[in-house]
């Protein structure tokens, strides 16, 4: 059996809380725009996106990502500008970019060294709001609010369709020391 599968930051509960009534004020603004939006229970800043692996991988994949983030201390993130880049519709980090991207080429060194990661996509950190799939009219506007939060762990997720809803669902935490 495979399991899709993704290592992220995830947003706490009070942030998904605070960017909620930007993200309704941001669809009312693009109303004439075809979005699917991300879930708010959904948000989190990817890592590293492993795609379908077989279970057994998990814990390979696991304590690997382990080993990588060892030594990795807590930091603070705070979101920026609002982005489109072709179809995602995405927050810019504005703080802790440099963190996270270390963290992320740190789990990519270690993961493409042990066989578990084969992306070579280049990484950008970004929190990801929605995905366009037709343009409207209306312009995109600027980010009125911006988010900040302190980063103790990370997340391997799984993501599952049930019910035609994308659900992700915490696999493993790893706390940062």
């Amino acid at each position: 059996m495979k399991r899709r599968i993704f290592l992220a930051i995830p947003v706490p509960p009070a942030v998904k809380k605070r960017l909620g009534p930007s993200v309704s004020d941001l669809k009312n603004k693009l109303s004439d725009w075809r979005i699917n939006w991300v879930a708010p229970k959904n948000l989190h800043i990817t890592l590293v996106f492993f795609g379908w692996v077989k279970a057994e991988q998990v814990k390979t994949i696991r304590a690997e990502s382990s080993a990588a983030i060892s030594g990795s201390l807590p930091f603070e993130v705070a979101t920026g500008e609002l982005s489109l880049e072709g179809r995602p519709l995405w927050l810019e980090i504005e703080q802790g970019q440099d963190e996270i991207k270390s963290l992320a080429e740190n789990l990519s060194n270690k993961l493409t060294q042990k066989g578990s990661l084969e992306e070579e996509r280049g990484f950008h950190s970004h929190l990801t709001l929605g995905r366009v799939k037709k343009k409207g009219k209306s312009k995109l506007p600027k980010a009125k609010a911006k988010f900040s939060w302190k980063v103790n762990r990370l997340v391997l997720y799984e993501s599952r369709f049930v019910r035609k809803q994308r659900i992700y669902e915490e696999v493993f935490s790893f706390p940062l020391k």
